[in-house]
């Protein structure tokens, strides 16, 4: 009897699976609760563990791709897809949404956990009596089966509306990249825990070769999703910027922060040897992050503008998260007797990658620190102190009643706070450049080490007496609170930290590549552009974000084109034309929403033409949608008030212009001009230019990170794992 090929049977139960859900939709809960009964089996029976699992995943991937079959079919008969989607939607969007919610997401790391764990049985790496990778993907699997991804749309809903249409924020081409990156990421994490778990009790093999796989992978589409994250924030009111300190991004900050101090551990790693249970550790706290990452996104104490709206289980996720850091404790506690045990070579992790390894989980525990913190307060219900409410005391000139109460209540809702993150976390950068720029230099020698590492601390001390490069050039004209001036003498040393790392590691790199020619390149080239685009981001991050600056404008718009304003940064622009209509694009929307989609021609400081338009959308009544042109500034200018009036129907999409020396933002407001069309007061079109400098920086250094990162864990990673276990690739 000929054996079935690897691969088949899987690809026979998707083939049959995926049609049936597409037929009968309730069929995908009674499917995934055989994947979850499949799974829990395999967590507790090693005897046909392999083929349990991938069932399973064959199961969970065929309800996720019957789960986009039902978008892209505009199936609102299933509750999930009337919720996030909408038939005037263009298909990548409709499919996209498969992610919009807790019960997509959930779905969808579920089936990331279970093809894991089914291709870790396949090559004989699971064979242990119990299996933590099936019982992790089994509680994700019970948490995406309780969520009900396939309940079918009460009739009532249908009656009052055909859909209820996506979120306006998120009709971005980054949802289709974002999300999906940032899952793939938490299912390569929560595969550490297994090794790691293993490693902490005293099993030696095959733990540092997977770890350093698994940590490569998850550390590189995490930035990636990162990457797509920023981009897609800085054409966001409700963001701004790049980055601002949302709870959420803190906590991935965290789970990224832990990632990197497990990748600069793990080599060499052994039982026995000096500090062996710290990488193991670090792998047991990366998994056990990313189900507290998920419940930061779901809890409602924190104001986030992440958080999936009417989400609850956040539960079950802390639940996970709580019983990984158990295991923890109960592994390493039964791991004891195999340290002593074990001979000890003599080998040690160098002293540069063991203080970068504490600059990591410094900035990690800052970062956690601040956001347990604000936690704290948001349950106790502790007043937030009056610097954290910028533009509340002047918007409350300009409510009554339970519109002040409400706005009031909004900035008493806490979350982290961006300024004490950042007077903590600089000091860490600024020690991780040092440590870095002088491991590298050390390598070329000892002499350079030394050398090299004075003259740098020589020129921290010089900038600081001279009063700071950045310091100097900071005007306060821009977005951020007079309170970053207490920490740019500290930015000013991370940006020479940064600049020290990025030259040794250079260095470095075309020492050892004139020593050992090609054969040198594999292990150099990625290594090196990871340490200087890390350099070149943290450049353009910082600089962009202290020195920015906005200017507005009020523009008299009658119909036709405007007269051209000048800006202080050297532009000139005016609205050539302002297209006003109903809002049928498939987002959230009410029987009144509008959209005006807004011409404006821009001429650069050297005359060059940057023309180009912009969208507002606003499915609010038309007696909220103009509030004064005082208000429309806050919103433009501070992410907490735009996340207040904000609605899933409400968006503002500037023109942007990205150079190379600055970006530029175009903010239209032309709220004034559509009631004043529509036969209501109205007045000026609202422009607020903003100016980011360097910021091409942090795009440059994030590519040059994810080339390095992809070479290593597509690559480099696939290489070891052959050498040291064929059976494991």
């Amino acid at each position: 009897m000929r054996a079935v090929p690897r691969g088949v049977a899987p690809v026979a139960v998707v083939a049959l699976a995926v049609p049936l859900v597409a037929m009968w939709p309730a069929a995908g809960q009674s499917l995934l609760a055989v994947a979850l009964g499949l799974t829990v089996h395999a967590a507790f029976r090693a005897v046909g563990r392999a083929a349990a699992l991938a069932l399973a995943a064959a199961l969970a991937w065929a309800c996720v791709l019957a789960l986009g079959w039902h978008f892209a079919a505009d199936g609102f008969g299933v509750r999930y897809v009337w919720l996030y989607s909408s038939a005037e939607l263009p298909l990548h969007l409709k499919i996209a949404n498969v992610w919009g919610g807790d019960e997509g997401t959930t779905l969808m790391l579920a089936a990331c956990c279970l093809g894991l764990a089914a291709g870790r049985a396949r090559a004989g790496g699971d064979r242990g009596r119990h299996s933590v990778a099936a019982a992790i993907a089994a509680w994700v699997a019970f948490t995406a089966l309780w969520l009900t991804p396939f309940a079918a749309t009460p009739a009532g809903w249908l009656a009052q509306a055909p859909s209820q249409g996506m979120n306006a924020h998120l009709m971005k081409p980054w949802m289709l990249f974002h999300a999906p990156l940032v899952l793939a990421a938490y299912a390569w994490t929560l595969a550490l825990a297994a090794p790691a778990l293993d490693a902490l009790r005293g099993v030696p093999a095959p733990w540092p070769v997977l770890a350093r796989a698994h940590a490569r992978r998850a550390w590189l589409v995490l930035t990636a999703g990162i990457g797509f994250g920023m981009l897609w924030a800085f054409e966001d009111a409700m963001y701004g910027q790049v980055w601002h300190w949302d709870p959420v991004q803190t906590a991935v900050f965290c789970l990224w922060c832990v990632l990197g101090a497990h990748l600069h551990g793990v080599a060499g790693w052994g039982v026995g040897r000096p500090h062996w249970r710290t990488m193991p550790w670090a792998g047991v706290l990366a998994a056990a992050a990313v189900p507290l990452v998920m419940a930061v996104t779901r809890n409602p104490v924190l104001a986030s503008s992440h958080r999936y709206v009417g989400a609850d289980s956040w539960i079950a996720h802390l639940v996970l998260a709580g019983v990984l850091l158990l295991a923890g404790v109960a592994c390493a506690i039964a791991g004891r007797r195999a340290g002593k045990a074990a001979s000890p070579t003599g080998w040690r992790l160098p002293s540069g990658l063991w203080l970068a390894q504490l600059c990591f989980v410094g900035a990690a525990a800052v970062a956690a620190g601040q956001l347990l913190f604000a936690f704290g307060a948001g349950v106790l219900h502790l007043p937030r102190p009056e610097e954290y409410k910028p533009f509340l005391a002047m918007l409350g000139n300009l409510t009554t009643g339970g519109e002040l109460a409400a706005l009031r209540a909004a900035f008493e809702q806490w979350d982290v706070d961006g300024y004490v993150l950042a007077r903590l976390l600089l000091l860490p950068l600024a020690g991780f450049g040092l440590v870095g720029g002088w491991y590298f230099f050390r390598r070329i020698s000892v002499a350079a080490g030394r050398g090299t590492l004075l003259l740098v601390l020589l020129a921290m001390g010089a900038n600081a007496l001279w009063g700071g490069a950045v310091t100097r050039q900071y005007t306060g004209a821009g977005i951020l609170s007079q309170q970053i001036v207490a920490v740019l003498p500290w930015l000013d040393a991370s940006l020479v930290g940064g600049a020290y790392l990025a030259l040794g590691g250079l260095a470095w790199a075309v020492q050892v590549l004139h020593r050992q020619g090609r054969k040198a390149v594999a292990t150099v080239v990625p290594l090196a552009a990871i340490h200087a685009g890390v350099a070149l981001a943290l450049w353009g991050g910082l600089l962009a974000t202290a020195l920015n600056s906005y200017t507005q404008h009020e523009i008299v718009f009658d119909g036709g084109p405007s007269a051209w304003a000048k800006d202080r940064h050297g532009y000139a622009f005016r609205l050539a034309d302002i297209r006003i209509g109903p809002a049928l694009d498939g987002a959230s929307a009410a029987p009144a929403a509008v959209q005006a989609l807004t011409t404006i021609e821009v001429r650069g400081p050297t005359g060059e033409r940057l023309d180009g338009q912009t969208l507002y959308r606003d499915a609010r009544a038309p007696s909220e949608r103009f509030d004064g042109p005082l208000r429309q500034v806050c919103e433009l200018l501070d992410y907490r008030y735009a996340r207040h009036v904000g609605t899933p129907g409400y968006l503002l999409q500037p023109l942007i212009d990205q150079g190379w020396m600055r970006a530029v933002q175009f903010w239209v407001a032309p709220a004034a001009v559509v009631e004043a069309i529509d036969g209501r007061a109205g007045g000026a079109v609202i422009v607020v230019v903003k100016v980011f400098p360097f910021i091409s920086l942090l795009w440059s250094g994030l590519l040059l990170v994810l080339f390095g990162s992809a070479w290593l864990a597509l690559v480099g990673s696939r290489k070891t794992l052959r050498k040291s276990h064929p059976s494991m690739q």
